[in-house]
């Protein structure tokens, strides 16, 4: 069945109405409540799609709010959840913060938003560079007559008519690393995920190909019949990119939205190695004496650097008269947070560096047992440049245009960490 959604409401994290829309007659008069009971109700047990009589719910959570729609029993959930995504996208993309703050001052745009996203059940489009031409926050539609030609045209995230003195395009590609090394010192949980951002700078209504190297054969870009060997997994696309023409030669084509987007992203699921490493102990030094010790590596090839690296090391909440002993990096101290920052502007790969702390605490046989230090994690944050863990490389990036204009690619690698932890032993 095609979606066809009859309302969508908006309510706090407590189930409470914050605004509403209805587009299409026949929806319970009391369907928010009957939600309401039953989210109160048992909501750690409340599954996404909720069937009351003939109609089906649909909730969806982000931060504080909760994102409700109405639909006829049986329409396709994966559309429905699509739609209330992209109204939570485009919200965001207002807004900035989409919290109930910013919904409580904004209601007058966001039923103006809600009038435009769908028409008696059906949506129409959801693009945010193209609402915003004719609807601003603060103001109704400019001129209700003449829509944007992007709202009629099959290609519906770009307008015509863009001009720029200078046709550049800038694209990062950014991976980051989680890892989860236990008190065995055996990594429990490791994932990568990617992105590919781009920032579109061009004018007219230019096709872009990006050529990536075999790192990036995934389901979606090899032939018909025909095997992957690649560890990269759960590639996504955004709308722009001409999903027939990139199975023909690996290459993805696509006319890009205006300004930043993403144009896909990727996760890898088995294979990934550390790039930092934490080794860590703490003992007891007499009865009122803890020590840390703590050695850095990293385990990547020398050419890379890591550059602002912070290793967060949880400490006692009561220690005092910390004593560092450390020749790389800053090291503070912060006791409000119960915790010790050792900070480090930049390292290069196959190196060691150590950092030990002395501490003062009340007592060592009360404290071994505090909360706050026992099965503590040491938190990890890093950035390294021109790496990517995955081998992902761009190998072209082509512009076309009818207008032949030259234009200017960018190409930016770095890798990020994600939730890089090490279990204190």
């Amino acid at each position: 069945m095609a979606l066809s959604c009859h309302a969508l409401h908006i309510l706090t994290s407590a189930a409470t109405p914050l605004l509403g829309r209805t587009w299409k007659a026949g929806v319970p008069v009391d369907y928010v409540n009957n939600f309401t009971l039953a989210f109160k109700a048992d909501h750690d047990r409340l599954p996404p799609i909720l069937t009351v009589f003939h109609f089906d719910y649909f909730h969806l959570l982000h931060s504080d709010l909760i994102f409700l729609c109405v639909a006829q029993k049986g329409t396709n959930p994966a559309l429905v959840f699509k739609f209330i995504d992209s109204v939570v996208s485009l919200l965001k993309e207002y807004f900035g913060q989409l919290t109930e703050e910013s919904i409580r001052d904004n209601f007058v745009l966001i039923y103006e938003l809600l009038d435009e996203v769908m028409d008696n059940g059906y949506p129409q489009f959801t693009e945010g560079a193209i609402l915003k031409k004719f609807i601003t926050l603060g103001a109704h539609r400019l001129d209700p007559t003449k829509p944007p030609g992007a709202v009629t045209s099959a290609i519906s995230w770009r307008t015509g008519g863009i001009v720029y003195a200078k046709n550049e395009v800038f694209l990062d590609v950014v991976e980051r690393c989680t890892i989860n090394v236990n008190g065995f010192g055996e990594v429990a949980q490791s994932a990568l995920h990617g992105s590919v951002q781009m920032n579109a700078q061009l004018s007219g209504m230019p096709e872009c190909k990006l050529g990536l190297n075999e790192a990036f054969a995934s389901r979606h870009l090899k032939s018909i019949g025909e095997e992957s060997t690649s560890r990269i997994d759960d590639v996504k696309f955004h709308h722009c990119v001409n999903l027939a023409a990139t199975n023909e030669d690996r290459s993805i084509t696509f006319i890009p939205p205006d300004g930043h987007f993403e144009l896909a992203s990727y996760r890898l699921s088995s294979g990934i190695a550390p790039l930092i490493w934490i080794d860590s102990t703490r003992k007891s030094l007499g009865s009122t004496r803890l020590q840390y010790k703590i050695k850095l590596s990293t385990l990547f090839k020398e050419r890379f650097s890591a550059q602002e690296i912070k290793v967060i090391i949880p400490v006692e909440s009561d220690a005092t008269n910390p004593e560092v002993q450390c020749k790389v990096g800053q090291v503070t101290y912060c006791p409000e947070e119960s915790c010790i920052s050792w900070t480090l502007k930049n390292i290069s790969g196959k190196r060691e560096v150590d950092l030990q702390i002395l501490l003062s605490v009340p007592s060592v046989k009360v404290n071994i047992d505090d909360a706050s230090s026992r099965g503590a994690y040491i938190h990890v944050h890093f950035d390294i440049p021109h790496l990517t863990p995955s081998g992902l490389q761009v190998r072209y990036l082509k512009v076309f245009e009818k207008s032949g204009y030259a234009s200017l690619p960018w190409v930016r690698y770095v890798t990020k960490s994600g939730q890089y932890t090490f279990k204190i032993t």
